[in-house]
Parts: C-alpha cells; sequence; structure tokens
C-alpha cells in the first residue's frame, strides 16, 4: 500500500511508512499533507530535523502550522539550550531519553483526548544514531500499544534501506500496514 485512507485512520491503525533516503523530506511532505487532507491534528515527532526547520519547509509548501505540534528530540540537544522558534513545540533534552520522550507523548495524547490526532515519529532510521535497535524496538512496541489502545492512528517513517533486518521485522509485525512512498501515489 502507498496511500493513506480516512478509514484506515479513524481505525487507529498504525503504519510503517518506507522512504527512500533521497526521498525522505518530500515525504515527510507528502505525508503530512495526507493527513491534513484528512482532518487530522499531528504530534510530529522530530529525531530527523529540527522542529525550527520543519516548519521552514512546512510554510514553504502551503502546510497549515496550527493543526501540528512539535515533540522535538534534537534541538535542545543539538544547541545545549533552546532554539529561539519555540512556538508549538516541546523539546526533549536527549533524544536518547525515551522515558522523557515517552512522558511527553503520553501528555500530548492526554492533552488531545476526543479530538481527531495522530502522531508520526521522523524517523527510525535517524534514531539508531542515538540508541540501538533493541531499545528502538522496545520503543516502538510501547508506542504502537499505547496508540491502539487510545484509538489513534500512527505513522513511522524510516529509510527502505536503513534498518537491519530484524528491526524491520519488529516494526513489520508492531504496525498494522506498512505503506510505501519508494512507490509513486497511487490514484
Amino acid at each position: 500500500m502507498n496511500r493513506i485512507t480516512a478509514e484506515k485512520l479513524d481505525e487507529g491503525d498504525s503504519f510503517l511508512v518506507l522512504s527512500s533516503a533521497s526521498t525522505l523530506k518530500e515525504n515527510n511532505i507528502r505525508l503530512v499533507k495526507e493527513v491534513q487532507l484528512l482532518k487530522y491534528r499531528i504530534i510530529m515527532i522530530t529525531f530527523n530535523q529540527p522542529s525550527p526547520i520543519l516548519k521552514r519547509t512546512y510554510l514553504k509548501n502551503n502546510i497549515n502550522l496550527e493543526t501540528i505540534i512539535f515533540i522535538d528530540a534534537v534541538s535542545k540537544y543539538a544547541l545545549g539550550t533552546l532554539p529561539e522558534d519555540i512556538d508549538r513545540a516541546v523539546f526533549i533534552n536527549n533524544p536518547r531519553n525515551l522515558t522523557n520522550l515517552s512522558v511527553a507523548i503520553s501528555e500530548m495524547l492526554k492533552e488531545f483526548a476526543g479530538i481527531k490526532v495522530c502522531v508520526i515519529l521522523d524517523s527510525i532510521s535517524t534514531m539508531l544514531i542515538y540508541l540501538s535497535s533493541e531499545d528502538i524496538s522496545k520503543f516502538s512496541h510501547f508506542m504502537t500499544s499505547k496508540l491502539a489502545i487510545l484509538g489513534m492512528p500512527g505513522f513511522f517513517v524510516a529509510v527502505e534501506n536503513g534498518l537491519n533486518p530484524v528491526l524491520m521485522t519488529h516494526l513489520s509485525t508492531f504496525t498494522d500496514e506498512v505503506i510505501d512512498f519508494t512507490l509513486p501515489a497511487e490514484d
């Protein structure tokens, strides 16, 4: 599958989204646009790019920032302090600290209870810089289980060939479907 449908989001499914490394940025934009078209708010967990950079990218691509809140795992770690642009963002001190990340996600999900919201984690492949495959597997299982219990959809973005086979198997098992953004969009 390479298309997102309202039915799948409304069921609270979780998706593993595969992208080529060269089109990861474009596929992030594509994913956000498709989710927004289906009238969902987005909790964007970003390991790949700092939230201020993502915001600029989204604005250039006519994406409504009012429907997105960021959990930024890289900016504070990279800068040693909060970035200037802290609007609509929560910052994690260190991308290795999955406990703080889990708490931030849980608080955000409580805040959006009863609202059509989905979680996008960009990207599992970048998490490998900071965390072991085993820790990412445990965290992904925690996240997909939590989202399933809450009936909220989630997207876990990964570079197609950027994961070891065991992690890829775990992610494929934990999620309901794989969306292959390496293929052209279906009409």
